[in-house]
């Protein structure tokens, strides 16, 4: 059977992109348009112009904006084409978006000498994506440009993979109302200092990398300064990499201008990012979209398509997973959600979720390595193809969108208030082993660490520090840990 619309396009060019969306094709089996999860099926008589543009158009209507096949496709139509089909149909909503995006793509006017007189038509159609609350008109199509980027850098958004516009605001509403409570009961600098540390600690163990002390207090710096910092540019960028990166050796002095890639335990390549051709140009585009305060961009599309397109992007050759969620707090920070000295520990939800995380960041980079050809040799690939910026430009954000969405609710609905009462219950088993037995702090400290730790109770491997202490003392310890901890959970 015929493949249709973005499908058609890609093998009639053989064109060097991912494809987002189910894959659209006529069935001699249905009557009427039948969709399912990998196909789109039209019946046979299905009414179409069968040339490039036409299936373009059909594309559009009946698909969905794929930039991505959209921006490679206009490479191998006719600008002539276009303009025909524009002057054909001058107030048609499909040819006035593809005129528009020919513009876009190539930053320059096609001329057609048409005019539209149509009502405004939205470039990505708001019911089903994700857009600009405050779009561009562009008046010679008479096409509202609603993008969330621009042509540089513009992830594509489903409405169906994004939370209500009021989710974050009362989300982090809760946040703030924690923060509320520990400054009433006098926790408020420790909750700072654990949600810095738990932030700093789970994104260093994410890359299996255990910061030295020096290391870890430059990070957390980072981390308090992040509301200070509202433009993110190539210097903020290095001044980051530089203060997380393993060693001086690794510390970069601008954005990379060779090849890097992944590699697996087994030697592997599982990812090129996106190539030194270009990168310079996505780059400006990802630091547009990042720092838009003007468009009406809801904070947590924003926080999730930067972060991970700044890690597919892999501006640096070392350094960017961490920046890439460093960057999330960026955003988060400068919303106006969240109070300038607090922080939600997403790295540390992340840590304990890796699968979840790790079949993200492969639902992308997998099938875009696929379209890389190349050599292997002990010094590394020669590339003998790459699909340029492309794949890297307009990628389909929605799993990203959906699992940061997940990782910030769990942060703020599960880890941190099992944190604070953790840091309840410490205290309140110090404060009463404090008063009842004449222990040095250091060792009261570590006796409820390693009971609370334990369950309840203290190892047999542990109890050997302790010598001098009575197994009734020991015992006693152990019921008011349990008791302390418990009285937090109620």
């Amino acid at each position: 059977m015929q493949r249709l619309g973005y499908a058609y396009l890609i093998d009639r060019f053989g064109l060097p992109v991912v494809q987002s969306g189910p894959v659209a094709r006529t069935s001699r089996s249905v009557n009427r348009r039948v969709d399912t999860d990998a196909e789109i099926l039209f019946p046979v008589s299905v009414a179409l112009d069968d040339s490039p543009l036409g299936h373009l158009g059909f594309a559009l209507r009946h698909e969905g904006v794929d930039l991505a096949v959209i921006a490679a496709a206009l490479r191998q139509i006719a600008r002539e084409d276009v303009i025909a089909g524009l002057r054909a149909t001058p107030n048609g909503d499909s040819v006035r978006r593809i005129a528009f995006l020919w513009e876009w793509f190539y930053e320059a006017p096609l001329d057609a000498g048409v005019a539209v007189s149509a009502r405004y038509v939205e470039l990505f159609p708001s019911d089903r994506y994700v857009t600009a609350a405050h779009p561009r008109r562009q008046a010679t199509y008479r096409v509202l440009d609603n993008a969330l980027g621009d042509r540089r850098f513009c992830p594509v958004v489903s409405r169906t993979a994004a939370p209500g516009c009021d989710f974050l605001p009362s989300l982090l509403a809760r946040l703030s109302a924690f923060a509320a409570q520990a400054r009433q009961d006098g926790s408020y600098a420790r909750t700072l200092q654990y949600l810095y540390l738990s932030e700093t600690r789970g994104s260093f163990a994410i890359e299996r990398e255990t910061p030295s002390a020096s290391k870890e207090a430059r990070f957390v710096q980072l981390l308090h300064k992040v509301s200070e910092q509202a433009a993110i540019d190539e210097e903020r960028l290095v001044e980051i990499q530089n203060a997380s990166v393993r060693d001086v050796y690794s510390q970069e002095a601008g954005y990379r201008t060779r090849q890097n890639w992944l590699e697996s335990h087994t030697g592997r390549i599982r990812f090129f990012p996106h190539p030194p051709e270009g990168l310079r140009e996505t780059m400006a585009g990802w630091e547009s979209f990042i720092n838009d305060r003007s468009r009406g961009i809801d904070p947590l599309i924003q926080a999730a398509c930067a972060a991970f397109g700044f890690v597919y992007l892999h501006p640096f050759m070392d350094g960017n997973g961490r920046l890439h969620r460093f960057l999330i707090h960026q955003v988060l920070a400068h919303s106006g959600l969240v109070p300038a000295d607090l922080i939600v520990p997403v790295s540390a939800v992340i840590m304990k979720n890796i699968p979840e995380y790790h079949a993200v960041l492969t639902g992308f980079s997998e099938p875009t390595t696929r379209l890389w050809d190349y050599r292997r040799h002990d010094d590394g690939p020669e590339i003998l193809r790459h699909p340029g910026p492309t794949p890297y430009r307009y990628f389909c954000a929605d799993r990203e969108v959906r699992f940061l969405t997940a990782m910030i609710q769990v942060a703020i609905e599960e880890e941190i208030p099992r944190e604070l009462a953790y840091l309840s219950g410490y205290d309140q088993a110090v404060e009463r082993i404090d008063a009842q037995f004449d222990l040095p702090q250091k060792d009261i400290s570590r006796l409820v660490r390693m009971i609370q730790g334990n369950g309840g109770t203290l190892s047999r491997n542990k109890r050997s520090s302790f010598p001098s202490l009575p197994d009734d003392v020991v015992e006693r310890v152990e019921t008011i840990v349990r008791q302390a901890f418990s009285d937090t959970h109620r």
